[in-house]
């Protein structure tokens, strides 16, 4: 598979509400969400007679997340970064994963913790946000919403109706940029990607340039984007680079365990390898088939990879998803989903080798769950934020 990176620029404020109807003074999803750019495309190779169900159904379209123009990734932060209750933006921001697991699992004597705050403020979960990485430093990405008024329109007369005012919140076509001098407003943008089977980037390219509008109330003249495609990547060193992260987090974990240790807790020999699958986006994910569930199984995980590993702790809540199909003008269903930013924590009783990392970079490509074409359940092998 291919992984297609594209840049979406906002020419007109968008709303993509996360549900209908009744969206009055509901703020907007502040991304893209793949399911968007998926009945996008679909709506074009449909009008050119040119459907193709089995591309549809190979294809898996990511969230589009706020980005600048030299961000080269944008991702949701992990459920275990933490930072001092009122900090500032991106102050001082840590990661809990590696202290909790190993305190959970050793219970050592006497605790220390990695962050220390001067000010003894408590520590708290930072919340949903994305973010980027320059260095070593994070940096947060974030759009601007603003409330939008319109008046409802007589179908029959072609005039305003009376007394049918409306009000919503969408995203702004602008973004406050902070530079030298002062700051700016830039345009917003947003940076994604599409997963799809080899021989099938030029039709989805082509498809990707035409695609003029996007989210919802687009006839009172929202939603217009312009859409580029910033580059193609084969994923052929994806596996080697997963082997890496998977190394650098293991080897953390044995650091903190040999700490743990040495204060008195149980001993935890790691002989293996420690890895986490970190939710890009919400994912529907079901044990059986059929009951839904907040945890990626260790049954569940050899299915998809072939890798018997335990799940060690999952770091995961839940939120009710639905959604609006705009050819049939009627409700998805709804349903309970895993949110953005979980992460899972696996360990195997071997190390790692190359296959098993093919099969985890072909992981990152595919996702897990229900609904993958839509952007759903998008995982990443041991986030950049872990290794920090």
């Amino acid at each position: 598979m291919l992984l297609l990176t594209f840049d979406l620029e906002a020419l007109a404020p968008l709303t993509f509400p996360e549900r209908k109807p009744g969206v009055q003074f509901n703020a907007s999803l502040p991304y893209v969400p793949g399911a968007a750019l998926f009945g996008a495309l679909g709506q074009i190779f449909g009008a050119q007679a040119a459907f193709d169900e089995a591309l549809f159904r190979a294809i898996r379209c990511h969230n589009a997340y706020p980005a600048r123009p030299e961000d080269p990734w944008v991702r949701p932060l992990p459920a275990t970064a933490i930072q001092p209750r009122g900090a500032d933006e991106g102050e001082r921001v840590a990661d809990s994963l590696y202290a909790r697991v190993c305190w959970e699992r050793q219970q050592p004597l006497a605790l220390i913790y990695a962050p220390t705050d001067i000010d003894g403020r408590p520590w708290e979960a930072v919340g949903q946000k994305f973010y980027t990485l320059s260095g070593d430093r994070l940096q947060y990405c974030s759009v601007q919403q603003r409330v939008l008024t319109r008046v409802g329109i007589n179908r029959q007369r072609g005039t305003a109706e009376d007394r049918r005012l409306y009000s919503l919140l969408a995203i702004r076509e602008t973004t406050e940029v902070k530079a030298e001098g002062g700051s700016r407003r830039a345009p917003t943008r947003f940076r994604g990607s599409i997963a799809l089977p080899d021989g099938s980037e030029e039709r989805v390219r082509r498809t990707l340039a035409q695609i003029t509008h996007l989210g919802g109330r687009q006839t009172s003249g929202l939603g217009a984007v312009k859409v580029e495609v910033s580059s193609t990547d084969a994923r052929a060193d994806e596996a080697r680079q997963v082997q890496q992260r998977v190394a650098a987090m293991t080897r953390r974990f044995r650091e903190q365990a040999q700490l743990y240790e040495a204060l008195g807790g149980a001993p935890w020999p790691i002989t293996g390898s420690i890895f986490t699958l970190n939710l890009l986006a919400d994912a529907f994910l079901f044990e059986h088939g059929w009951l839904p569930t907040q945890e990626l199984s260790a049954e569940q995980l050899k299915e998809l990879t072939g890798i018997e590993a335990a799940l060690v702790r999952a770091f995961t809540t839940t939120r009710m998803i639905g959604g609006w199909n705009v050819l049939w003008q009627r409700p998805k269903p709804t349903g309970a989903a895993v949110a953005m930013g979980g992460v899972f924590v696996f360990q195997t009783d071997r190390p790692l080798n190359e296959e098993d990392c093919k099969r985890l970079a072909h992981l990152q490509l595919d996702g897990i769950g229900e609904r993958r074409n839509e952007g759903y359940g998008q995982v990443r092998v041991c986030d950049e934020f872990h290794l920090r």
